[in-house]
């Protein structure tokens, strides 16, 4: 009795998050002559050490096997003339095993594991696609909004040329319409939407899944356009410690820090520790300003798990820390007036969270957890004369059952969710104080009755204590014909509550007035004014087709994404360009993209990476009517080549890496009002930007890495509209569509003890 009491307490007050997984297990099986050549080997067995489930490779040396919790994690190879030899895997990994001609019948055998850094699950109902550290490594990656450069699917930008301020676009919309989470925890939202994407440091960061389309309703009710999770590195990780360090060619520099350590047989933790620093002012196209904020940022972290196989409980703790400075505008040395545009900027966060459950042993696909977490985030700046407060409490809880209905070929998940969000904004353009308080129940049903067939259908309903019932449904089907292909498609709703000062930060490094809302709505209606939760349903559909070419393996992926809007809280930048207007949408908005994207490895250890994306994405403006988005490209293509030099050993390792990113036109706002010399055109010219690194492997602890960032250098021009009178009323530091920042080149190293 006492031990029932107390698990009910503990799903009470803690957490476990539920994921999806890609369970398969792929590979090939390859022999190398004597003369280097490979030749794939068929009708090898692969089987699995604790289960007699096998399979055998097909004449390209090619093999699939579904793993199951009782096949453990051994597999074994086998081929006549060769020793057995058995190797570790894990879900979702693809394996190369390598055997060699000189080996034969002597009893030795290579096996060398070689899985894509960049994955799409075959198995999962959402199109997933999964990002390791091993594709992070091919470019600097300081950060989270760094750690894209290598990916067709998420672009990232800055905001504007004074505050620093970031943003991605993901199916041709912002990122406040992607739902941004940490271990499936919510991540950057609310007031962390301007610089949340540089709390999190590349070196932290184990693996990124990027979804598609509407998520999970176990995750909420505010994903519209997909979700990005990011993996941080856990206390069970084979570094025991990891340092990594930055230089660039700006002077900006970066130490990052991992140590993990098991205190007993169930209790692990992990410490985390980054400082970024930007000492120095630099203003390389001469305009007056800063091409990038100076100052530093301190990010601390402490990771807590627990683990007890006999009794089924599992448990984690995590703490953050953040703390951040930076100082933009005008450079000091560049003026002899008094009063400089300056931009001070202070960010202070801290974010708690806790996961917590159990497994029945009995029973094993029945499994009981929770999952809660605590955020207060404080973000003060002073931009030229304009003053900005923002204050953030957020308390989260999410309760859990999974259980199977009969069999395994029916599953459920079921629950209740809370959370708390206390904002209050002070600013000169305007600012709220509202509370948010959202109750809701959930419960997504997967019905699997075989390996080609999955069909996932969740809903949920929650009640906001301002905007009344939210009622969210989602549904996601994926169809295999094929070991090797798989259709998808998925349709959902999503919602959201604007916080139009904190998400448009960085334009109020501009001479606009700002109106929010309907200044004659009754006051306490609805936050800022009238503005209503924004309203969205997804609809997409994809196919992705794995292929075996020349006995070296690629894979193809093609899929169309529809965003339509029933309401968007419109940010207008074209009634005219003193100012800047917020306001419920009165007509049509929506966002079309189609993506292809191919992976293959063209020659031995080379692989290639190439995309082109689409996007028409469009809004009603007052006065004016349906126009195309500003600042979101027609079109990008996007090319990757990276080579390993050795996959068996790591002495003499080199890996290099090219990537090039070309972006289209864009809409540039209306400024045919300015005077001549303030105008711009009405798009941007096509663009490309190159990139590229090459690491030095010394051995399995160091290695030092060299690249250039913009190796074309190519710059927006002009950068600022009238950047020699910044308190005129011409100013505006927000009309970004291309690079600020000019050629960059680094050097760092990564130095691991095992």
């Amino acid at each position: 009795m006492k031990i029932s009491i107390w698990l009910m307490t503990v799903f009470l007050l803690s957490g476990m998050t539920v994921i999806a997984q890609d369970i398969s297990i792929r590979g090939v099986v390859m022999e190398e002559k004597l003369d280097g050549n490979l030749e794939p080997i068929a009708y090898a067995n692969v089987y699995f050490e604790k289960s007699s489930r096998k399979t055998t490779t097909d004449t390209s040396g090619y093999f699939f096997l579904v793993m199951a919790p009782e096949d453990g994690f051994k597999l074994i190879v086998q081929f006549l003339g060769f020793e057995p030899d058995t190797i570790t895997v894990y879900p979702g990994q693809y394996v190369s095993v390598l055997f060699k001609e000189e080996a034969s019948l002597l009893g030795e055998v290579v096996v060398a594991h070689r899985k894509r850094t960049t994955e799409v699950s075959f198995l999962d109902p959402r199109q997933v696609e999964k990002i390791s550290s091993q594709e992070l490594f091919k470019a600097a990656c300081c950060n989270l909004s760094e750690s894209f450069e290598t990916n067709a699917t998420v672009d990232v930008s800055f905001t504007d040329a004074v505050t620093g301020a970031k943003e991605i676009q993901m199916l041709g919309l912002s990122g406040k319409y992607s739902l941004l989470s940490q271990e499936q925890m919510p991540g950057v939202r609310g007031l962390a939407i301007p610089y949340g994407l540089l709390y999190t440091p590349g070196a932290w960061i184990e693996s990124i899944q990027v979804s598609k389309g509407s998520g999970s309703v176990t995750q909420g009710y505010e994903s519209m356009t997909g979700q990005i999770n990011v993996e941080l590195k856990k206390p069970k990780d084979e570094d025991v410690w990891l340092f990594n360090g930055f230089f660039g060619e700006s002077l900006r520099s970066e130490l990052n820090a991992f140590t993990r350590k098991q205190v007993s047989p169930m209790f692990s933790t992990a410490f985390m520790g980054h400082y970024s620093l930007y000492p120095t002012e630099h203003d390389r196209n001469g305009d007056g300003f800063m091409d990038m904020p100076s100052g530093s940022l301190l990010t601390l972290d402490n990771r807590w798990d627990y683990h007890n196989n006999k009794s089924g409980v599992e448990g984690q703790l995590n703490v953050q820390w953040v703390r951040d400075r930076k100082e933009a505008g005008q450079v000091s040395h560049s003026e002899t007036q008094h009063d400089l545009y300056r931009a001070n900027l202070d960010g202070d966060r801290i974010q708690v969270y806790g996961k917590l459950g159990y497994i029945f042993p009995e029973k094993r696909y029945n499994s009981f957890g929770s999952q809660w977490g605590y955020v207060s985030q404080k973000q003060n700046a002073l931009i030229g004369h304009t003053s900005y407060e923002g204050k953030e409490t957020t308390l989260y809880a999410n309760l859990l059952y999974q259980s199977i209905i009969g069999d395994t070929r029916h599953k459920y998940i079921a629950g209740l969710s809370f959370r708390y969000d206390d904002f209050l904004e002070s600013c000169d353009c305007g600012g709220d104080l509202f509370t948010e308080l959202v109750p809701g129940a959930f419960a997504e049903y997967t019905y699997a009755p075989n390996t080609k067939l999955t069909a996932v259908g969740g809903v949920r309903l929650d009640y906001h204590n301002i905007y009344g019932w939210l009622f969210t449904p989602r549904l996601h089907l994926r169809y295999a014909p094929w070991d090797n292909t798989v259709f998808r498609a998925s349709a959902g709703r999503g919602r959201r509550v604007s916080n139009p000062v904190a998400e448009n930060l960085g334009w109020l490094a501009s001479a606009r007035e700002w109106t929010i809302g309907n200044p004659n709505a009754p006051e306490g209606s609805y936050p800022y004014g009238d503005l209503k939760m924004e309203d969205a349903w997804n609809f997409g559909a994809s196919i992705t087709q794995e292929f075996t070419l020349d006995y070296r393996s690629g894979v193809v992926s093609v899929d169309f994404y529809r965003t339509q809007f029933l309401n968007r809280a419109v940010v207008d930048l074209d009634h005219s360009p003193q100012q800047l207007l917020v306001y419920n949408l009165d007509g049509q908005s929506y966002a079309n993209t189609f993506q292809a994207e191919a992976q293959y490895e063209v020659l031995k250890r080379l692989d290639l990476k190439v995309a082109y994306k689409w996007q028409d994405a469009q809004m009603t403006l007052k006065d004016i009517g349906l126009v195309r988005q500003a600042f979101t490209p027609r079109d990008r293509f996007f090319i990757n080549l990276s080579y390993v030099s050795s996959v068996a050993t790591y002495k003499g390792h080199w890996r290099a890496s090219l990537t090039g990113q070309y972006t289209g036109i864009q809409r540039i706002p209306y400024t045919g009002s300015n005077p001549a010399e303030f105008q711009l055109p009405s798009q941007s010219p096509p663009y490309w930007m190159m990139l590229g690194q090459i690491t030095r492997v010394f051995n399995k602890a160091f290695e030092v890495y060299a690249g250039c960032e913009n190796i074309l250098n190519f710059k927006q021009d002009p950068v600022i509209i009238d950047a020699e009178d910044p308190h005129g009323p011409y100013f505006d530091s927000g009309m970004i569509w291309g690079p600020i920042f000019g050629r960059e080149v680094y050097i760092g190293f990564r130095y691991a003890i095992k």
